[in-house]
């Protein structure tokens, strides 16, 4: 009959399509692109490359009105073997063997089925960077849904309406829905990570799909009661009764094609699948590695997370359909006896149309509803998904996976997923996965299967009941793949130095990056084999050798690396320009001779200056470099008279006889007045009128007293003041600078000066015996002169001031101690008269 046509069609449909579970596999690092229609996030920061899905197929089929039990199906074979045919006894039949109901008739519960399958050619999936993936595919699919059958309404339609337990009797159904969808998906993923921070790592997926509705299908009822008294005739019989479908189905119901159609029977839909995933991985650190330049990357071959936590929201849209011409909505309020027999020997749909027709037409109590519209929208099985994903150790996970249908019972034109709760332990490695889902949901009740993954192919059933054909079976669920994955692999690195093998132009020596794996040993950015100086760090210039002093010498060639210096001289430098470079010369800031390793000679006497007593004027080495012109013995520096010959003892001067009295005034006492020679040159008077004569007189142009021979008495203070002078006087070390500290007593003494211009001062220089005695001859009169010219500054006359020296010669206490040198380092101040 007709009416076997849309069954058959509606049944080819659901055989033809591909489930969106995967049960067991879905939650899999290496699912691949098979996982991504359950969780949209779930390819990106996997374990591939690339996933290509060349074709896999699921197929699903649960009820809870029927189970099957085979528990004495052996012992039956045996008995029935010897009988005509080996699945049927006499006096029964397979089906009444071996189905049971899993009902009673005074259960509330309703009964349904849930049947669902899909085929997969070509999805693929790939990363076009470690953060973003992308894909897409070819999917056909189907659900049929059969929900809130009453039992008593079962048991009735199986016995063909002949159950005397339930004539005379009331029932109210409280919402019967029978739904069938078959479409083609074209889909686009694409997936993208969101943050990968340390611990916390977030991703989010979405697809985007166009639809092709094939065939579609609907039954709904509202308000359904119904009474029989008899398997003829209802006594009660009142509801709401919409069907449709679409209207490629027309062609099957007519007869006028018999073939299926690949033609789409719907306008095109859209749809779209939302998921995100975050991931804890408290030893994020163990997978970050270096290599080929780049740093802080991730172990794309490895699984990071101790807790993976996914939801998503599948399958939201759905396609629009023109109805079929047989569609109709119609509504029976009926409390009389009605004949039932007017539905015998209809045999297809458009037969039972047109009793509907002639009731609606010709009975009160049937009507038909208008204005219900020329097309109806299909909503495709939206629903919601939580994954978790907990690390139990190594490759052993455990996954619980919830999915919740979100469309309303109340719609009549849907098909939905059954609500159902997993739990997945698994061994899950690259090549190869053993998953053992436990599941639950109310078509099927509890079940437990397991699923393999070897290689590309996978393989998996839901329930080891329909595998092994044993116990209460309501239904089944099986599915397989063929898949050509290509996973990520971790780069080798044979020498370790975070350049991997492929790129190692020097693989088995540890380099750098920069030079693709070669050594550069000093770490200078030349590489070792173009480097003379391999454990050294140099410049490019010096094909890698160092230049410490900068002077664009290498250090092997620089016979004064640290230095700076010049190429005429190996590198060393030549500070004076005098041709001997500093390292050899004692003076290297001074132009100098190679006889006295580059110090000078300036007066060129043949002693070097730092040795040269009188450096700026030559003489001979016995003099210490200093001239005696007048050969006196005494140097032109200390020789009053230095062109003049004269004893030591006037500073080389000749003796004189200045007042011409016959006595040289060394013999002279009164040298400046002549004199008989009996009275030592000194005539008897009284020059400065003091009351002695001049030959007792020690002042004789000066008055004095007698207590002071002739001298003038010298007050206390005056005394006190040079002391002070004499006390505080001090120079700098071996110089004949005057300390700052000496200044102030030096001063007030010039004071007193001004105030006797009749007084002279003698300045008497002294050192100790340390050192050469001509020098310190030399530096004692230096000091004795250095005092003179502070006194002219401080405007005494020259003439006034008298200035001997004497060197080492008169010690005034030991010069075996400090203390004694101390004291014998001293510049005497005199006062003279005349």
């Amino acid at each position: 009959m007709k009416h076997y046509y849309l069954t058959g069609l509606l049944s080819l449909f659901s055989f033809l399509a591909f489930s969106q579970n995967y049960l067991g596999v879905h939650s899999s690092n290496y699912a691949g692109v098979m996982a991504v229609d359950l969780q949209p996030a779930a390819f990106v920061d996997g374990r591939f490359r690339w996933d290509v899905n060349l074709g896999s197929a699921n197929f699903t089929g649960w009820q809870n009105a029927k189970y099957f039990d085979t528990r004495d199906m052996p012992r039956w074979w045996v008995k029935s073997f010897t009988k005509d045919t080996l699945w049927m006894k006499p006096d029964s039949t397979f089906y009444d063997r071996y189905f049971f109901d899993n009902y009673t008739l005074t259960q509330n519960k309703t009964l349904g089925g849930y049947f669902n399958s899909q085929i997969d050619i070509a999805n693929f999936m790939f990363h076009i960077n470690p953060k973003i993936a992308i894909g897409g595919g070819f999917k056909i699919r189907s659900i049929v849904n059969i929900d809130e059958v009453d039992p008593k309404l079962l048991k009735l339609a199986e016995n063909g309406l002949d159950y005397s337990q339930l004539f005379n009797q009331k029932f109210n159904e409280k919402l019967l829905n029978m739904n069938s969808l078959v479409w083609r998906e074209f889909k686009l993923n694409y997936s993208q990570v969101i943050t990968d921070e340390g611990a916390n790592f977030w991703k989010a997926g979405v697809s985007a799909k166009y639809l092709q509705g094939m065939g579609a299908a609907y039954m709904y009822t509202d308000n359904f009661g119904y009474g029989i008294s008899s398997k003829d005739t209802s006594f009660y019989l009142n509801g709401n009764f919409d069907y449709g479908y679409s209207g490629n189905i027309d062609n099957y119901i007519d007869g006028s094609q018999t073939n299926v159609s690949t033609s789409p029977a719907s306008k095109f839909g859209l749809g779209l699948d939302l998921g995100v995933v975050y991931e804890w991985r408290p030893k994020w650190k163990e997978y970050k590695y270096d290599m080929d330049g780049e740093t802080d990357l991730w172990r794309r071959d490895k699984n990071k997370y101790k807790l993976r936590v996914g939801a998503s929201v599948t399958d939201i849209g759905g396609m629009k359909f023109t109805k079929g011409g047989l569609s109709r909505n119609f509504t029976v309020n009926s409390s009389n006896p009605f004949d039932l027999t007017v539905f015998k020997g209809v045999g297809d749909l458009a037969e039972f149309d047109q009793v509907i027709d002639s009731l609606s037409k010709n009975n009160p109590e049937w009507s038909t509803n208008e204005g219900t519209g020329s097309t109806f929208f299909m909503n495709t099985p939206t629903a919601a998904s939580v994954q978790v994903d907990y690390n139990i150790w190594k490759d052993f996970y455990i996954n619980a996976t919830g999915i919740v249908n979100l469309v309303s019972k109340k719609n009549p034109n849907r098909v939905h997923v059954a609500n159902q709760i997993s739990v997945t332990p698994s061994y899950d490695f690259a090549w190869f996965g053993v998953h053992l889902p436990l599941s639950y949901n109310k078509y099927s009740g509890f079940k437990g299967g397991i699923a393999t993954r070897l290689g590309p192919l996978t393989i998996g059933v839901t329930d080891f009941r329909t595998l092994f054909a044993s116990g209460k079976i309501y239904g089944g669920e099986v599915y397989a793949g063929l898949r050509v994955p290509v996973l990520y692999g971790h780069p080798n690195d044979r020498d370790d130095d975070k350049v991997s093998d492929k790129m190692d132009e020097c693989i088995d020596v540890p380099g750098v990056w920069a030079f693709k794996g070669c050594p550069d040993t000093d770490g200078d950015g030349i590489q070792d084999k173009d480097d003379i100086c391999p454990e050294t760090p140099g410049l490019a210039e010096f094909n890698g050798c160092p230049d410490r002093d900068g002077d664009k010498i290498p250090d092997k060639d620089d016979d004064c690396p640290d230095l700076p210096g010049l190429a005429e001289f190996k590198g060393c430098p030549d500070t004076d320009g005098d041709g001997i470079t500093d390292p050899k010369d004692d003076c290297p800031e001074v132009a100098g001779l190679a006889a006295f390793n580059g110090c000078p000679d300036t007066d060129g006497d043949g002693i070097m200056d730092s040795e040269d007593a009188c450096p700026e004027v030559a003489g001979p080495l016995v003099n210490q470099g200093c001239p005696d012109t007048d050969g006196d013995g005494i140097l032109d520096f200390l020789d009053n008279c230095p062109e003049t010959y004269g004893p030591e003892e006037n500073n080389g001067c000749p003796w004189p006889d200045t007042d011409g009295d016959g006595l040289l005034d060394k013999d002279d006492k009164c040298p400046y007045l002549a004199g008989p020679i009996k009275n030592q040159g000194c005539p008897y008077q009284d020059t400065d009128n003091d009351g002695i004569i001049d030959a007792e007189d020690a002042c004789p142009n000066t008055p004095g007293t007698i207590e002071n021979k002739g001298c003038p008495e010298i007050e206390e203070e005056v005394k006190e003041i040079l002391k002070t002078a004499f006390d505080n006087l001090e120079f700098e070390t071996a110089k004949d600078v005057i300390k700052a500290g000496s200044i102030p007593s030096l001063t007030e003494l010039a004071e007193v000066l001004k105030k006797r211009p009749e007084w002279k001062l003698q300045i008497a220089g002294h050192t100790d015996n340390v050192g050469d005695a001509q020098k310190n001859m030399i530096l004692s009169k230096q000091r004795a002169e250095s005092v003179k010219r502070f006194m002219v500054q401080q405007g005494i006359d020259e003439s006034r001031l008298n200035v001997l020296y004497f060197g080492e010669t008169q010690p005034i206490a030991s010069n075996d101690t400090p203390e004694g040198r101390q004291k014998n380092r001293r510049v005497e101040m005199t006062i003279i008269f005349e």
